[in-house]
């Protein structure tokens, strides 16, 4: 049960006054939050203590493995002190870790050391995850094997709890997203009660074609970027951003007056805090039974989330099957 210092916010999910009782109040789900360093530090103590008696697992930015073992042996050392059905070679295999079983660790990319923690992690079957970033070092060749383990978890009735910067890897995560704002922790929304409307504005009416810019700030300066331009459109802590050429502009208007304008031309209101421009969209991809991804034809393939109440939305409207 939810502290009694909790707030509801908006009459909808609990406002937290700290990081211990927002992972008491959501205890036994998924929860991701976008925090500070030393609010991972004290969400990761908490966790230990609170789960004790549940198969833990726990990735922390400062676990970057033992520079002198190689990759096997490092693993078969975990391998044994969990003692579970997972082999080091399961591990090794699963990971895509196979061409580099013999190098040591001191040797390994940043994202080959991301790579063996969750290896590691992997070995003791967790029924809780604890993960910093999960995300920050994983490229996108390699992201899926790691979003599928994680998703593997969820499916099984694990509990996933991350922590860390930006807030866009937290609403990727299965499970419900926070922030922390000026000591408090706010729930990110994460859902869409209804089916947005029409605009009852044509794009012709009669002669006269309708123009639309999405105005951006930028040093002082009003920018007009083209909705052709625009990647995404982002609500980050009570902020809107629009994304082109993989940068990020402050926009003024709301999420509900873009979506008005640009919906046609093209984009789809996929989340709560998201407008994406389909035509960029390269794959939907499934996270867990329930949620889903989509990946964009970007250089960098970013994810964005797609809320479970808009995938069936956004099929029958794009014929996606």
């Amino acid at each position: 049960m939810a502290s009694s210092t909790a707030q509801r916010d908006n009459g909808q999910r609990a406002a937290y006054a700290s990081v211990e009782e927002l992972l008491a109040g959501e205890m036994g789900a998924s929860v991701h939050i976008e925090c500070g360093r030393e609010t991972v530090d004290r969400a990761a103590r908490f966790v230990h203590e609170r789960y004790q008696r549940r198969r833990c697992a726990f990735y922390l930015a400062t676990d970057q493995g033992f520079d002198r073992e190689t990759v096997r042996s490092y693993l078969t050392f975990f391998s044994r002190i969990a003692g579970g059905s997972v082999t080091a070679s399961d591990a090794i295999v699963h990971f895509g870790l196979a061409h580099i079983a013999k190098t040591q660790i001191k040797k390994l990319s940043l994202e080959q050391r991301a790579l063996i923690n969750f290896a590691r992690m992997s070995l003791f079957e967790p029924e809780v995850v604890f993960c910093e970033r999960p995300l920050a070092n994983i490229t996108p060749a390699t992201r899926g094997v790691v979003t599928a383990w994680m998703g593997a978890v969820a499916d099984a009735g694990g509990i996933l709890i991350t922590a860390g910067e930006p807030l866009r890897e937290a609403l990727l995560m299965p499970g419900t997203a926070y922030y922390e704002e000026d000591g408090r922790f706010l729930p990110a929304k994460t859902a869409i009660g209804s089916e947005p409307e029409e605009p009852d504005e044509a794009f012709y009416a009669g002669d006269e074609v309708h123009v639309f810019k999405v105005p951006a700030r930028m040093d002082g300066a009003t920018l007009l970027f083209d909705p052709r331009e625009v990647d995404f459109v982002e609500s980050v802590n009570r902020q809107n951003f629009a994304s082109v050429r993989g940068e990020l502009y402050p926009v003024s208007m709301t999420l509900d007056e873009l979506e008005a304008e640009l919906e046609r031309f093209g984009f789809f209101r996929c989340h709560r805090s998201y407008i994406v421009n389909v035509q960029k969209v390269a794959k939907v991809e499934r996270f867990t039974r329930s949620s889903f991804n989509l990946t964009l034809a970007d250089a960098r393939e970013t994810q964005i989330p797609l809320a479970k109440g808009r995938a069936e939305a956004m099929r029958d409207r794009y014929g996606w099957r």
